[in-house]
């Protein structure tokens, strides 16, 4: 009988596959074989997707319970709040990151590397002062609501109250501007993110 080999990434991630319970007449190897991301790439894909699917679609239905103006509030609200939350956890977690324009950079990177697969940054400054930092990629957000039809019903890039989120959370005053450099009909997008010292 060939041995299947399992893939890497089942391999690497085993701690949370290891209270899973097959049945005795189930071939456990080959449904981990046939079914389980092959590639980190991969992996990460699809849980981009699916969080994409889960915002687009909580919207959506938001918009059919309450109106379209839900779609916008409830948007930004979550987004305001992810920000907001993410920044208290590394307030928490990294005791040498100190409120300030440099910390907001770190998070929204920091965020990017965990969270936004699709996304690449370049910096353009970054000081205590003031941060440009360029936004490049697909935006998924924008890909499930074009898919969803309700695109049209948010404000544009819908990550600006998620930034906002990090810099009210540590208590600064700062102008915050986000300009949409390109948003095109495929999702693919340059944001230009600047926080500047009031």
């Amino acid at each position: 009988m060939n041995q299947i080999e399992l893939p890497k990434t089942f391999m690497a991630l085993s701690d949370f596959r290891e209270h899973d319970v097959y049945l005795p007449e189930m071939d456990k190897d080959q449904i981990i074989s046939e079914l389980f991301p092959g590639t980190f790439t991969e992996l990460t894909q699809r849980l981009s997707d699916i969080t994409g699917s889960f915002y687009g679609g909580l919207l959506k239905q938001a918009g059919k319970l309450y109106g379209a103006e839900a779609i916008e509030q409830l948007s930004s609200t979550f987004m305001y709040d992810l920000g907001s939350r993410m920044t208290l956890k590394n307030m928490e977690t990294k005791q040498n990151l100190q409120p300030g324009i440099p910390a907001v950079a770190k998070i929204l990177i920091g965020a990017i590397f965990t969270s936004s697969p699709e996304y690449n940054f370049e910096f353009k400054e970054l000081n205590d002062h003031r941060v440009e930092i360029l936004i490049k990629g697909v935006d998924r957000y924008h890909k499930i609501t074009q898919s969803l039809q309700i695109a049209g019903l948010l404000k544009w890039p819908v990550i600006k109250p998620f930034v906002q989120g990090i810099c009210d959370t540590m208590g600064l005053d700062v102008l915050l501007e986000i300009k949409i450099l390109k948003l095109n009909p495929d999702s693919s997008c340059i944001y230009k993110v600047n926080v500047t010292e009031k």
